[in-house]
């Protein structure tokens, strides 16, 4: 059996939006896990030239996919933000002809948005069309040591067997062929599906949601689920949501969703932090898409009152770490307004991994209010670094946290002020915690939820 897994929506944030979010280190990180338990027997696929067509899937090598990534999560700041930039800076790191050819592949696939480089795709098209042919000849001259792998590119009708199984790990629901898709693969080539579901948050509360999002969401999820063979979720709360969900729609209702467990390892293991602080004087560290489910207002109206309630210099900064989302024009205006509160809020975009550690490293505490989580990686990636987390109380947030952080309600202005205040005023208590985070917290691999999958699709 060889496990098949969609990476194309994984490559089409990477090459929009530069930094990959939570749920694109999700996806990359049991990806490795998988591949390092399963070996090839896990490939990996994404949509072809033709976005139009259902069945155009492409093989993609696996060490492509961690190519790209390992060198975007280099890049920090403008650099990241530039949708192009993490592509054409891979392509200069490309091992061989194999990984120009892909990368460029990719490129080329997604340059109608990314416009105005159409000559360079021209000539990247020219030279990925030569030493393509290079390496493939040099693949054929060379003795297969191992059956599973296929050619770059190979379309997916040609590689995959009956009784294997396509996976979904990320969330390509921005696709309004996929239904057909899992069709396809069901039907015609015998292929089971199963997916994992990072949150229903669109459909619980689509108040915090693109009206665009919610629409598409909802559609996509009732077409598919469905036709699901096998159903994972990132924690246990959204396991029981997504049973509910099931039963509430009267789809699915005989698949039991199960919980995979979350990898609390930090981003890239090789990651060197920055010798220097990036922040000098004390903070407390937000890291989040700045959107307004996160509920960085809720921060924004805390720091303004103890600075109204304290010296100034006693209250620490309050840094957000990450990249403008939506509907919080009105947060960014008041930020402005106010100067990020005469400098008490900075705004940190796009750090690279290694300005991430550094970050979480040098805070005081971090804090996560999110209304509504799947999971909640910024909590465990703030203790896996040895730093307490004030956080809500809410949906699967003290699953991530567990005995190690402290909660509050998020709706609750007095209540999460209080907490807050509470850290900042008792050095020793911050100093005993912080020690008790240090010693008593306990790293999940990411192996352990691949696992999860494996034995699942296994059986």
């Amino acid at each position: 059996m060889t496990l098949w897994i969609d990476v194309d929506d994984l490559l089409f944030h990477l090459v929009h939006h530069g930094r990959p979010s939570g749920i694109q280190r999700v996806v990359f990180e049991l990806c490795a896990g998988l591949r390092t338990l399963h070996g090839h027997n896990v490939q990996f696929v994404r949509r072809g030239a033709n976005k139009h067509d259902p069945r155009d899937f492409r093989t993609i090598d696996w060490s492509v996919v961690d190519t790209l990534l390992r060198q975007v999560m280099k890049d920090s700041g403008a650099k990241a933000a530039k949708a192009s930039a993490p592509l054409f800076s891979a392509m200069q790191f490309a091992e061989n002809e194999t990984h120009r050819q892909a990368l460029t592949g990719i490129l080329q696939t997604e340059g109608q948005v990314l416009g105005g480089l159409a000559s360079l795709w021209v000539g990247l098209g020219r030279l990925a069309v030569n030493e393509g042919k290079a390496a493939l000849r040099r693949r054929r001259q060379q003795s297969s040591t191992d059956a599973a792998q296929h050619a770059e590119g190979t379309p997916l009708a040609e590689a995959v067997e009956a009784g294997d199984v396509f996976l979904t790990l990320g969330s390509p629901w921005h696709h309004e062929n996929y239904v057909h898709t899992v069709r396809w693969l069901r039907d015609e080539l015998r292929v089971s599906f199963g997916f994992l579901m990072h949150d229903l948050a669109p459909i619980r509360c689509p108040e915090w949601c693109h009206i665009g999002v919610i629409t598409t969401f909802r559609a996509w999820h009732h077409a598919v689920l469905p036709l699901a063979d096998i159903i994972f979720a990132n924690s246990r709360a959204t396991a029981q949501d997504v049973q509910s969900y099931l039963a509430e729609e009267g789809i699915g209702t005989g698949i039991t969703v199960q919980h995979v467990p979350m990898g609390t390892e930090f981003g890239l293991a090789e990651t060197v932090m920055p010798t220097e602080r990036l922040v000098s004087e004390p903070y407390v560290l937000f890291v989040s898409t700045i959107e307004a489910r996160k509920n960085h207002m809720l921060l924004f109206r805390i720091w303004r009152q103890m600075l109204e309630d304290m010296p100034v210099d006693q209250v620490p900064t309050l840094v957000f770490a990450g990249r403008p989302g939506w509907l919080v024009s009105d947060l960014m205006q008041q930020l402005e307004n106010t100067k990020w509160l005469d400098g008490k809020i900075r705004f940190i975009q796009n750090p690279s991994d290694a300005e991430l550690r550094r970050l979480y490293s040098d805070c005081s505490f971090s804090v996560f209010p999110s209304f509504f989580e799947g999971w909640g990686l910024p909590v465990t990636e703030g203790l896996a670094m040895g730093r307490p987390c004030i956080a809500s109380n809410t949906t699967s947030i003290p699953e991530a946290g567990g005995p190690l952080g402290r909660y509050f309600n998020p709706r609750n202005l007095r209540e999460a002020y209080a907490l807050i205040r509470q850290v900042i005023d008792d050095p020793e208590d911050l100093a005993a915690w912080t020690q008790k985070v240090r010693s008593e917290f306990k790293p999940v691999p990411w192996t352990t939820g691949a696992k999860v999958i494996l034995d699942a699709v296994q059986r």
